[in-house]
């Protein structure tokens, strides 16, 4: 049993919908844990990241995640730590040399401060995003600079993988796609993975959106990521889903304008030569 096709990231670009739209095809077994990192997991444990996300580095483990396969389904994952780490093109080519890779990316600019701001409210970060990237002496400066700026630096981490699996079995598509049309974005993946349309995918549920609540205590309360993971096993599914409805709605996020406009020159050369190297447009990306 071999994993047919790998969503390596980026973060924050729109991947958990992916994931879940394509597990929704007859003809597709998505991972039953939706990032197992197991092609990351020596990057992970050697850096430490505070996410303390979880991790399968064992084989049989790793296969077990997919467990419902029926026959003919193609299997498939997303970790959206491989992306960023250079060595894991190479586990999965070594893995499985046909193996096709799919790449969500989104504005940088947006992408960083997106996932910062996820990290915000889930309590890992309390600094401004500008300060950690003009102070080097933050705490865990290292690490959040990789995760809010670095991650966003996709040139090499792309023509990375174009270079070990060649840009036939690469397929990079953009979030403001999938925004525009969830739909469309997903049979365009669909077909790259030579399967047919199917018409049993439901695109009107959304996934991983950022929110927040009107009220200041339920925001201080969700930064405990005790009390989360306490609060996930006591309660079932369908009382969190109701609680997350009466105190939660989508976030809109403004970023100021000093904030933005520093993040569009720290990215402006790396989006010219992603222009480039895919002969895309990606003027929606520029200041």
């Amino acid at each position: 049993m071999k994993v047919d096709f790998f969503i390596v990231g980026a973060p924050k670009s729109g991947t958990t919908s992916l994931y879940h739209y394509l597990n929704q095809h007859s003809d597709i077994n998505m991972s039953i844990v939706k990032e197992p990192n197991y092609f990351s997991a020596e990057e992970l444990k050697r850096q430490d990241l505070y996410y303390k996300a979880k991790i399968i580095s064992v084989i049989d483990e790793y296969n077990n995640l997919f467990e419902r396969k029926k026959n003919n389904q193609l299997l498939g994952e997303a970790s959206v730590s491989y992306l960023f780490y250079s060595d894991v093109a190479g586990k999965i080519k070594s893995y499985n040399p046909d193996a096709k890779i799919i790449i969500l990316l989104r504005n940088p600019v947006e992408r960083a401060y997106s996932h910062y701001n996820m990290d915000r409210r889930l309590g890992y970060v309390k600094e401004d995003l500008s300060k950690i990237i003009n102070d080097s002496s933050v705490k865990n400066h290292s690490l959040y600079y990789q995760q809010y700026i670095q991650l966003g630096q996709y040139y090499t981490q792309v023509k990375n993988y174009i270079d070990v699996f060649g840009r036939d079995n690469v397929c990079v598509m953009l979030y403001d796609h999938l925004k525009e049309n969830n739909k469309k974005l997903t049979n365009k993946v669909i077909s790259f993975l030579k399967l047919k349309e199917y018409d049993g995918i439901d695109y009107n549920i959304p996934y991983n959106s950022s929110k927040n609540s009107d009220f200041k205590i339920v925001n201080f309360l969700y930064t405990l990521s005790f009390l989360r993971k306490l609060i996930l096993m006591i309660f079932p599914i369908s009382l969190l889903d109701y609680l997350e409805s009466k105190f939660f709605k989508n976030e809109k996020m403004v970023m100021p304008q000093d904030l933005e406009s520093q993040l569009y020159d720290l990215y402006s050369d790396e989006v010219l030569l992603l222009e480039k190297m895919l002969n895309i447009d990606l003027s929606l990306w520029k200041r």
